[in-house]
Parts: structure tokens; C-alpha cells; sequence
């Protein structure tokens, strides 16, 4: 059966669209571009796809409590080298090796479930000496690794060591993660790294250099225990997955998501279902009009864009249609949920 649809086809469909026939009145590139730039960001915006709707699935690394969640298309790639399409949205249900976890977007509530409460507690004292490194184990491990953001920024230290004493002299150490490693660094506020600190043992070193802790000033460590167990809740926020309680072993998390579609590159690609076609040439000839602005070639437009759309959604909504809407009494995926003993999304466990 010859091919239906292809982004060549497309090109011409966009050229017919805005008037734009030859390559002096836009070039291919050009072209190709809109079209990209509407398939892939505005696209999925347009109406909920089931098409797009896929699972979300990463393995947990044992006492790593933080994920981050990748938006954008080529910032991360599979294991032959190729981009992996970015998400537009995430959503619940989320599940832990087949059990349903607490899903929660607002960080007050889910630290009010799952509060961090710090230990401030002696670790050492000063020798009065320079250059003096400083070990031992803090206790209360293992605990929590410093918060870092997508960019790999501290966004909140989880392991303060400092001291003080009544002349004046103070000093404070912050930790900051490591990616695969259980052993952070401890940064000073000059952002030099003088030690180390090993969140699962609790060991640490650090050395000032040329700096002199008075003797008998007492050092103090400020930590977050926890107690590692199997997740059975979740927070998405700031572009990063958090799960509590820490994993004790290697577990797999799965969400569900709205992904990006892959851009069109070759002449011979098409879309992920061909019915789209011509909704994306319209989209791609509504950016057009909007950087080159023509009011009758859009007025032309609109009612081309709207059809298509309604046709690129019908799939969908027949599929959705094919199933009652459910609500927080009817919610699937818990056995026996109902008002009385209450569903994920009721509030009660």
C-alpha cells in the first residue's frame, strides 16, 4: 500500500496553506521548522491524546529519594545515542512494584505527612591546631542526601556540620549530593569542598586547611534520619519526583504521562497517526501568520484549523466515550474503593 502521508506531502500542504509556493518565498527549512515547532510543543497541548498518554517507568537506586523529571526533547538518550521525546505532563495513577502510591503535587502536604525533622547533636571538638582533620561517624544514620534541582544546584543542604564559641569564631559546612555515590562533599560557605560526608554510614572527614577550630569548641552535625523502606507515596515538584519513604532496594516506579512527539526530519516520516496531517499543516500555517501577519489568509485559516482539530480529536474522545467518567467514588485501580472507605484521591488510606 503506498504511503499516505509524509512530511514532503506536508510541506506542500503548508505551502498551499499561506501561499507560499517557491523556495524564494520560504525556504524547506523554514517549512519544516514551523512544522516541527507545532507538532512538538503546540500540538500536545491542543487536546488530551491517548496516543501520547504513555507509561513512565525508572528503576529507584537504594536510599536515593529524588528523580528528575525530563521536559524537554534531546536532554536525555537512549542507550543507541538516539533522543528520547520529552513529557508534556505527569499524572497518577503512580505505582511501586504493583502498589498504588499517594500522589501529591503540593510540598506542604506531603511534608506534613512525611515531615523532615532534623538531629542537631555533637560530633568532635576543636584541637586548637591548623590544618587538623576532622573524622568520625555521625550518628542517626543513614540520613538525608542534600536537595538538588534539575541544573544540579543545592536547592536545600540536609547535612549542616558547624561551630561557634562566644569569641566570635565560627565556621559552617554544608553538604552537596554527588550523582552516583553515596558519599557527598562538604562545602564551605566560600564554596571550597573540605571534606566528605557518606550519607549510609555516617562516616565523615573534613579538613580547614588553614583554618584553626579553638580547642574544646564543640562541632556539631545537623542531619535528617530516615528510616528506608518500600515508597508508598510520591510528590512531583519542581520538576523532580520525590518518594517516600527512601527506597531500602531497587524498585520500579511507574507513572503515566503525556509525551512529546518525535519531530519529523525525513521527507519520508509521518506522524504517529496519519489523520493528524493536515491539523499540524494548519497549525504550522497559524505560526506562520502569527510571525508574518496576513488577517485574510488567517480568516481563511481558521476554519480549516478548527474542522481539523475536531477530527484529530475524535479518536480520543470515542475512546474516552467507550468508558464512564470515573470520580473519587467509582475510582478504579483499589480494590473495594467507595465513599465509605475512601480512594488515593479521597484523602483516606
Amino acid at each position: 500500500m503506498p504511503q499516505l502521508v509524509s512530511l514532503d506531502q506536508m510541506r506542500n500542504t503548508v505551502r498551499r496553506m499561506t501561499a507560499r509556493y517557491t523556495e524564494q518565498q520560504m525556504t524547506t527549512t523554514q517549512i519544516d521548522l514551523y512544522i516541527n515547532l507545532f507538532y512538538t510543543l503546540h500540538f500536545p497541548e491542543q487536546f488530551k491524546n491517548i496516543k501520547l498518554t504513555k507509561p513512565y517507568v525508572f528503576t529507584t537506586v537504594p536510599n536515593v529519594d529524588t528523580y528528575d523529571f525530563v521536559y524537554e526533547n534531546g536532554l536525555v538518550t537512549d542507550p543507541a545515542g538516539n533522543d528520547i521525546p520529552g513529557n508534556i505532563q505527569i499524572t497518577p495513577p503512580v505505582y511501586c512494584q504493583g502498589y498504588l502510591l499517594r500522589y501529591f503535587q503540593d510540598k506542604t502536604t506531603f511534608f506534613n505527612r512525611w515531615p523532615k525533622l532534623s538531629v542537631n547533636q555533637q560530633i568532635n571538638i576543636g584541637t586548637g591546631l591548623n590544618s587538623t582533620t576532622y573524622t568520625g561517624i555521625i550518628p542517626g544514620f543513614p540520613f538525608l542526601r542534600a536537595e538538588m534541582d534539575i541544573l544540579g544546584n543545592v536547592t536545600e543542604s540536609n547535612v549542616i556540620i558547624s561551630t561557634f564559641d562566644d569569641t566570635g569564631f565560627s565556621f559552617t559546612l554544608k553538604d552537596q549530593a554527588v550523582d552516583s555515590s553515596n558519599i557527598g562533599n562538604l562545602v564551605g560557605d566560600d564554596d571550597v569542598i573540605y571534606g566528605t560526608v557518606n550519607y549510609v554510614t555516617g562516616a565523615y572527614s573534613f579538613n580547614l586547611v588553614t583554618t584553626a577550630i579553638p580547642a574544646n569548641d564543640i562541632i556539631y552535625a545537623s542531619i535528617v534520619p530516615y528510616s528506608a523502606s518500600r515508597p508508598i507515596g510520591t510528590l512531583f515538584y519542581n520538576q523532580q519526583i520525590t518518594l517516600r519513604p527512601v527506597p531500602l532496594q531497587v524498585y520500579q516506579i511507574e507513572f503515566q504521562i503525556s509525551q512529546q512527539p518525535t519531530q519529523l526530519l525525513a521527507a519520508s516520516q509521518a506522524p504517529e497517526l496519519d489523520e493528524w496531517y493536515q491539523f499540524i499543516c494548519a497549525g504550522a500555517a497559524k505560526l506562520i501568520y502569527a510571525d508574518f501577519p496576513d488577517p485574510e489568509g488567517m480568516q481563511y485559516l481558521m476554519p480549516i484549523w478548527q474542522e481539523q482539530l475536531q477530527i484529530a480529536q475524535r479518536r480520543t474522545l470515542r475512546q474516552l466515550g467507550s468508558q464512564r467518567v470515573a470520580t473519587i467514588f467509582s475510582q478504579p485501580g483499589r480494590p473495594f474503593s467507595s465513599w465509605f472507605f475512601g480512594t488515593e484521591y479521597s484523602g483516606s488510606m
